[in-house]
């Protein structure tokens, strides 16, 4: 980021003066830190970082797993689509990466990100996989992991893994989502476990393929179970089920994608959705990161998407739930829904600008800090007080 588009960020933030301010705001990772994995390939983005707290012999330390996405060079390969070798076994022996080479002839439309080809198939130009970084109490980098922490397995991962969300649960135990572009199931959400961030574990024992979460996208597990809003043939009301947020994505020309609750007995059947948020404007809603416990409530952000006139914007925004029955929030009228004006997290002038992916958040002892992705590009670290953010959304 260089001076003038910092002195644009500045701008924009001066018509945001009745919003809470982080008093630090840094870039965490960028392209420049990173070497792609292929020789015919170059980084373009280190964005949408998974983030959570570990306790180490260091302290308390900060762990993000940031998408580390890498496109052929377009000048010698512009037709080039890349994919990974699949092996359908875990762990992989090892990584490779291959290219679909297409002919001009081939392509329907060919834009920044992607190419849509002749028979309505559309590709991304690049493909992505999550590399550590870690940070210790005072924010600072002190390790940087230039080779991935997580490798395509299985069929559905051929085209990358993306949005890591992590969530915290008990004994040390981390439930990770992550979405997954697939060329049958569409956009998909998988889920994995781990205890130490160096090997990972389906939750399906015996480490057979990782179920998806088909068609649905911006998956958050909650850190501790809630009480079944409903009776079924197999559950009683209010036996305890994991919950998470998630958004579907199917037939988006009749339903604008939001936000739902969902809920699972095992992390592999989700099901008794509830819609959070109801589009007022048309707007798009995803969720952000993993929820914190903040005033006795459920505390996270989420995204809000805008398109007008061909541009499209995004804001961050928060949301508030009821910690015990977040369902009892899920109102048509939205009237008992706690959510906040937009944040100052702002973009800078990125690969795609005016895109701010907030995916990560901690919380301690009254500092709240946001790691999100900005325009498909950096991973960028904002921090505030956390009074002024429950004063703010208002609990």
């Amino acid at each position: 980021m260089d001076e003038e588009d910092s002195d644009s960020c500045h701008k924009k933030s001066s018509k945001l003066d009745n919003r809470p301010k982080p008093f630090e705001r840094k870039i965490i990772a960028s392209p420049e830190n990173y070497s792609p994995l292929s020789e015919y390939c170059e980084v373009i983005g280190a964005f949408n970082p998974g983030v959570t707290q570990i306790k180490t012999e260091n302290g308390l330390e900060t762990l993000l797993m940031v998408r580390v996405a890498e496109s052929p060079t377009s000048k010698e390969h512009p037709f080039w689509l890349p994919f990974f070798n699949i092996p359908n076994e875990y762990p992989p022996s090892k990584l490779e990466i291959n290219f679909d080479k297409l002919s001009k002839q081939e392509i329907l439309e060919n834009d920044k990100k992607s190419i849509k080809l002749k028979n309505n198939v559309s590709r991304l130009k690049h493909i992505s996989l999550p590399r550590l970084i870690k940070l210790n109490e005072k924010g600072e980098v002190t390790e940087r992991c230039q080779n991935p922490c997580l490798y395509p397995s299985w069929e559905f991962e051929r085209f990358g893994i993306e949005d890591i969300r992590i969530t915290a649960i008990k004994n040390r135990d981390y439930i990770l989502t992550y979405v997954c572009p697939h060329r049958e199931f569409g956009v998909s959400t998988a889920f994995l476990r781990t205890k130490d961030f160096e090997k990972f574990e389906s939750v399906i024992k015996n480490n057979t393929p990782r179920p998806i979460f088909t068609g649905i996208k911006d998956v958050v597990v909650f850190s501790k179970k809630v009480p079944s809003p409903s009776e079924t043939a197999t559950l009683k009301k209010g036996s305890k089920l994991y919950a998470a947020l998630v958004r579907p994505n199917a037939f988006s020309g009749i339903s604008c994608p939001g936000i739902w609750l969902s809920y699972s007995p095992d992390l592999v059947h989700w099901g008794q959705e509830h819609r959070l948020i109801i589009s007022e404007k048309g707007e798009i809603t995803g969720t952000g990161s993993s929820l914190i416990e903040i005033n006795n409530k459920w505390v996270g952000p989420y995204h809000e998407i805008i398109e007008e006139e061909k541009k499209i914007e995004y804001h961050t925004k928060l949301i508030s739930l009821n910690k015990k029955n977040p369902w009892e929030d899920c109102k048509t009228s939205g009237v008992l829904l706690k959510r906040s004006d937009y944040l100052d997290i702002l973009p800078y002038k990125g690969y795609i600008p005016n895109v701010v992916y907030t995916t990560g958040i901690i919380n301690n002892e009254g500092i709240t800090t946001f790691f999100s992705g900005i325009d498909d590009t950096w991973t960028v670290m904002d921090t505030f007080y956390t009074e002024d953010l429950t004063k703010f959304l208002e609990i």
